[in-house]
C-alpha cells in the first residue's frame, strides 16, 4: 500500500495526489496494526509463561449479535474488574452462559493488565489488553449507554 502511494510502480505514476496520500496513510495504519498485534502476542506469551494468575468470573459487557466479530468481556474477581475485547470465534466453544458469568482465569502482566484469558478450557484470543474497569472508563461507558437509550426513546416517540 505504501509503495503504491509513493508511486513506485510504473502503472501508478499518474495516480492523483490525494489518492496517493490515502494509500500511504492506510498503509501506515496497517503497519502500525501489525506491530501492535505482534507486541500483544509477545506480551500474551509472557503473561502465560510467568505472569500473575487471577481467578474470577467473566461475562459479556453487552449482549452479542449474530454477526459480531468482537466481544467485550468483563473479568471480575473479589476486588477488581477489567474490560477487554476478544475475538468471538475464540470463545464460541465456551461451556456455560457468558451473559450470566463463567469461571475463568486471567493472566496479568507486570502492569496489572490482562494479557491472557482462559474461560474454562478455552483460551480466548484478545484483541486488546484488559484494562482496569473503574473510574473514568466506567463513567464514560455508562454515559454512552444512557445517551443511546435516550436516542432510542426519542426515535421511538417520533
Amino acid at each position: 500500500m505504501i509503495a503504491a502511494g509513493l508511486r513506485l510502480f510504473p502503472d501508478l505514476e499518474d495516480m492523483p495526489t490525494f489518492m496517493a496520500v490515502i494509500f500511504v496513510l492506510f498503509g501506515l495504519v496497517l503497519v502500525y496494526a501489525g506491530f501492535y498485534h505482534a507486541r500483544l502476542r509477545i506480551l500474551r506469551r509472557r503473561a502465560y509463561a510467568g505472569g500473575r494468575e487471577r481467578r474470577g468470573t467473566v461475562r459479556y459487557l453487552k449482549p452479542l449479535g449474530e454477526d459480531d466479530a468482537l466481544a467485550y468481556l468483563v473479568f471480575a474477581n473479589s476486588h477488581s474488574e477489567w474490560l477487554m475485547s476478544v475475538d468471538t470465534s475464540s470463545i464460541r466453544k465456551v461451556e456455560g452462559d457468558l451473559s450470566e458469568g463463567v469461571a475463568a482465569r486471567a493472566y496479568l502482566g507486570d502492569d496489572d493488565k490482562i494479557y491472557g484469558l482462559d474461560i474454562g478450557k478455552v483460551k480466548a484470543l484478545p484483541i486488546s489488553v484488559g484494562e482496569p474497569f473503574e473510574g473514568k472508563l466506567k463513567e464514560r461507558i455508562a454515559w454512552a449507554e444512557r445517551k443511546k437509550a435516550e436516542w432510542a426513546e426519542r426515535a421511538a416517540s417520533d
